[in-house]
């Protein structure tokens, strides 16, 4: 019996893995993370909307799941008994299982919106500067432009490497007149 019991809680974690892996799960998540993550900054203290926003995630999570749990015939009781399984503990069952947990833990969730903000931040620079092949100033921070204290020291730092690429030279000459004079 306790084979079957194990085999049966196998089956429900693959089942769900299968379906958050999938993109009738994937994708209303993903939407809705990338609809709502510009608000989410990784300051501690948190903002109202927050949890507004962390309530219509929690209501699509339990959407998603109650539907897809009564599609393949997994009921509550099931579903918690593998969900708290050694196989829903692993670390790969962890990543997979992440956007689930998330509506049970307001820190992970939040952890997981300021991600989403920052990818979608560099992504949107990166179609920026491939579109313009170049990144306008007001988004580099001045940090293409070389102060004159910075400018100085690249000018010594290319005198100096000259100075050691001459003295290599140097050296390398030195030593090809060593081989031929010892025959």
């Amino acid at each position: 019996m306790a084979a079957e019991e194990e085999d049966d809680v196998e089956w429900v974690v693959d089942t769900i893995a299968g379906f958050l892996r999938g993109p009738a799960w994937s994708i209303p998540i993903l939407e809705f993370m990338e609809h709502n993550c510009e608000v989410f900054d990784d300051e501690e203290e948190s903002k109202l909307s927050y949890t507004e926003i962390y309530q219509e995630y929690q209501a699509l999570v339990e959407r998603l799941l109650e539907d897809y749990l009564k599609e393949v015939g997994i009921n509550e009781e099931k579903f918690q008994e593998a969900f708290s399984s050694p196989l829903a503990k692993t670390h790969t069952s962890q990543a997979i299982l992440q956007t689930v947990l998330a509506a049970e833990d307001f820190r992970l969730f939040k952890k997981m919106m300021v991600q989403k903000n920052i990818e979608m931040q560099l992504q949107a620079i990166r179609i920026i500067k491939e579109r313009n092949g170049v990144l306008p100033e007001c988004l580099t921070e001045g940090s293409d432009v070389f102060s004159e204290i910075e400018e100085e020291e690249m000018k010594i730092l290319r005198e100096v490497l000259r100075k050691s690429k001459e003295e290599y030279e140097i050296e390398q000459e030195r030593k090809k007149t060593e081989e031929v004079k010892i025959p």
